[in-house]
């Protein structure tokens, strides 16, 4: 997943729930500039910041291992 897909899925569950990008901020306690960067893909938003938002949204992340994964020494 790219950070543009993160975005568009944030930007749809936003839409979906008719929150504006200030009301999600202010939710998520953060800026509406933030929020505008984040829905257009901006690389350099900070992870703590976006999974704040994900979860305000009710959005559930799910990290997996790939199969046979060896250990990064």
């Amino acid at each position: 997943m790219t950070i543009e897909e993160i975005g568009r899925t944030i930007r749809q569950a936003r839409k979906a729930q008719g929150l504006t990008q200030g009301e999600l901020a202010m939710t998520a306690n953060t800026a509406s500039r933030f929020i505008s960067e984040l829905e257009n893909g901006k690389t350099t938003c900070q992870i703590g910041k976006v999974l704040k938002v994900i979860s305000c949204l009710g959005i559930k992340v799910e990290l997996r291992t790939p199969p046979q994964s060896k250990a990064i020494l």
